[in-house]
């Protein structure tokens, strides 16, 4: 986020959400190497008179595989895809970028591209939003932090970027390297300078050094070593949560860090306010029970993110790449709850789960099925239930929507 975007703005959440989910989606689809970035800012070309109101512009960047030239004009149109193949590698129904661009215009904004093919695509939106008063509280916390110096260890230069431009906002003092070694040569010339840092926010992945090994060395020093360091990581470990606190790190967050969240740690950090209240232990919710459970996904995206929510909530997860092997995983082994993807080459949701009901009547026994689709379609969770399946979740998958599902399917 730009510093020159509001802190609070008055508009639809609900729309912005869908509109966001859908181009972050379609970039994880078609990116395999390199990164995904949601960039906001005020739009540099838009004119407002009312200083109640402001046009941001949206930017979703990733380092994909592009579009032609040709096929930029057809993308926002439905059932559209830059590929039109029937042998296509990559999935989807083709709405996502057809229902943002009427999103967008319904918030009276618009909605356009640019790509290269092979160096990735950027999709730009902008939206006419009312811009929300700030809470007295907000000044007095920022004018806490001005003037603060503080020390951004992060080996991913956007995040490096994103950390600078928000703790600048707030009126501190960042620099930013990319290495532990760096760190500690920046922290050791700070000192002798007379300038120490008083924070320091270090990303927890990083090669050769990580973060806790940073922190480690930190705390070795007699001169610094007891500057507070709060530490950001894109996927929490358990026993992290221990190791912090044995390492005395005075927060430990999960990226995409929130702005206020990322406020308020410094601040205690500092000693001049209140952290937000952390989940006891490591963060981790604990299921109710170890579930064995059957993943029918032909998608490979869709097949990592799920077993990665599904692993997290404690369950063991058996993936097939379609319904006629995932008949095959279930002759071979009986499972707690299948999660059942609709479209699947070969044989699909509704087939599959025909032939599973079928089947039972003899077995006597009944597994759940939880549909897992991505149409959002008037009538769909009725065909889902008509041919025998127990539960319904849409895509793009929701980890509370997913939990909640299980739960009422397979209770304790």
């Amino acid at each position: 986020m730009a510093p020159d975007v509001p802190e609070r703005i008055a508009g639809d959440p609900t729309r912005l959400n869908e509109i966001a989910i859908n181009l972050i989606g379609n970039a994880i689809r078609f990116t395999e190497h390199g990164e995904i970035a949601l960039e906001v800012r005020v739009d540099p070309e838009a004119e407002c008179h009312d200083p109640d109101t402001t046009m941001l512009r949206f930017t979703v960047r990733d380092s994909g595989i592009g579009i032609p030239a040709e096929k930029r004009d057809l993308v926002f149109e439905a059932f559209t895809q830059a590929d039109g193949s029937t042998t296509r590698q990559y999935g989807g129904t083709g709405l996502g970028l057809t229902i943002s661009a009427r999103l967008v215009a319904m918030m009276g904004g618009r909605i356009w591209l640019e790509s290269e093919v092979g160096h990735g695509t950027q999709f730009h939106f902008t939206i006419r939003c009312g811009v929300g008063k700030a809470a007295p509280t907000d000044a007095e916390e920022q004018a806490s932090l001005s003037g603060i110096p503080a020390l951004v260890v992060d080996d991913n230069a956007t995040n490096r970027r994103i950390f600078e431009e928000t703790l600048r906002r707030w009126g501190m003092q960042p620099e930013a390297v990319g290495s532990a070694s760096a760190a500690l040569a920046r922290l050791r010339e700070a000192y002798d300078g007379g300038k120490p840092f008083r924070v320091v926010l270090t990303d927890c992945a990083m090669p050769d050094v990580d973060g806790f090994q940073l922190v480690e060395r930190i705390r070795r020093s007699a001169d610094f070593g007891r500057v507070p360091v709060i530490m950001a990581t894109s996927a929490g470990q358990r026993g992290d949560a221990a190791r912090c606190r044995s390492l005395g790190i005075a927060a430990h967050l999960t990226k995409p860090v929130r702005r206020v969240e990322l406020k308020a740690v410094i601040r205690a950090a500092l000693g001049r306010g209140q952290a937000p209240p952390s989940p006891a232990g490591d963060g981790q919710r604990k299921p109710r029970r170890s579930l064995r459970i059957l993943l029918a996904e032909d998608n490979p995206v869709n097949q990592k993110v799920a077993v990665l929510l599904l692993q997290k909530e404690g369950h063991s997860v058996v993936v097939a790449d379609n319904g006629r092997h995932a008949l095959e995983a279930l002759e071979k082994a009986s499972v707690d709850l299948v999660i059942m993807d609709v479209q699947m080459p070969e044989m699909d949701g509704y087939e599959a789960t025909t032939f599973i009901r079928k089947a039972e009547e003899t077995t006597l026994r009944h597994v759940p099925i939880l549909a897992m689709t991505a149409h959002a379609m008037k009538g769909d969770q009725e065909r889902c239930l008509a041919v025998g399946m127990d539960g319904y979740v849409s895509k793009p998958i929701r980890p509370d929507d997913l939990r909640q599902a299980i739960e009422e399917l397979v209770p304790a």
